[in-house]
């Protein structure tokens, strides 16, 4: 990125977005403290599914850290897919989420936005290789590189619990050096990257905002606890979509009152 005393004279983002869009473009991504009261009213509701799913095996669950002492390696998939249906249910919840990372989203990707209509749930237990997720990159499969990825975690995460990236000066270099990466296998291509990997510690509280564009995924999860997180993407309305569609996959939450008026404006034809 151009140090920002050359910017262009048309430029006009203040200090603090331009500060946060140099971490960003620089290293790929950029951590936040969350709105700790809209957090806590995520947490809350993924905390109470989860005990519902308890409550309906007639067993009394742990916190979330704990969860491995609960359910199964085989129950985990199970247990993501019944709180996820509980929790979109109400948009309530989408709305806490774009409030839990209000300042970050308008500051990297403006205040007319799309969120993804169902964001995706994390759960991660201790040695369960089912929860791996492969390295990969969500433009290589017609994801629209406008979108940006807001990544809470609802538990702290330090080594293998972290979500790991490919930051974009390793990236950037990779690609001059290296050829047809793209054919080797997800295990080949970890095992070619995992030196010039970075896993990100980040604790619960705060949030990190990420450019899925970069390669990035989990590892085995090999500490004690049972990692927790959910992501969504969001993006400036008017953006390119590619595969993922507005009202499909994305739905417009902060319409502006003139392209609402816009969208309904009917030329007076028979003036002329």
């Amino acid at each position: 990125m151009p140090a920002m005393n050359s910017k262009s004279s048309w430029d006009f983002r203040d200090n603090e977005e331009l500060v946060a869009s140099q971490e960003y473009n620089e290293e790929g991504y950029i951590i936040e403290k969350a709105d700790f009261e809209y957090l806590q009213l995520i947490k809350e509701d993924i905390e109470r599914a989860y005990y519902e799913f308890g409550n309906i095996r007639g067993e009394k669950y742990t916190d979330l850290e704990n969860a491995h002492y609960s359910i199964t390696h085989e129950e985990s998939n199970d247990l993501r897919l019944h709180i996820m249906q509980k929790i979109y249910q109400k948009t309530r919840f989408h709305q806490n989420y774009y409030n839990t990372a209000k300042k970050i989203i308008h500051l990297l990707c403006g205040n007319e936005l799309a969120m993804q209509k169902r964001p995706g749930l994390s759960i991660n237990l201790p040695h369960n290789h089912n929860d791996i997720l492969p390295i990969h990159a969500d433009t290589w499969n017609g994801v629209s590189p406008f979108e940006l990825n807001i990544w809470i975690p609802l538990v702290n995460c330090k080594n293998s619990m972290c979500l790991y990236i490919l930051n974009r000066g390793n990236y950037k270099r990779k690609i001059k050096e290296s050829k047809e990466l793209l054919r080797l296998t997800s295990d080949e291509l970890f095992n070619e990257l995992r030196e010039d990997l970075t896993w990100i510690p980040i604790n619960y509280g705060e949030i990190l905002a990420f450019d899925q564009s970069l390669p990035h995924g989990f590892s085995l999860n090999e500490e004690k606890n049972t990692h927790w997180s959910i992501n969504c993407r969001f993006k400036g309305l008017h953006t390119p979509y590619w595969d993922k569609k507005l009202g499909e996959y994305f739905m417009p939450i902060t319409v502006k009152n003139c392209t609402r008026l816009g969208m309904d404006y009917v030329h007076p034809e028979n003036w002329v």
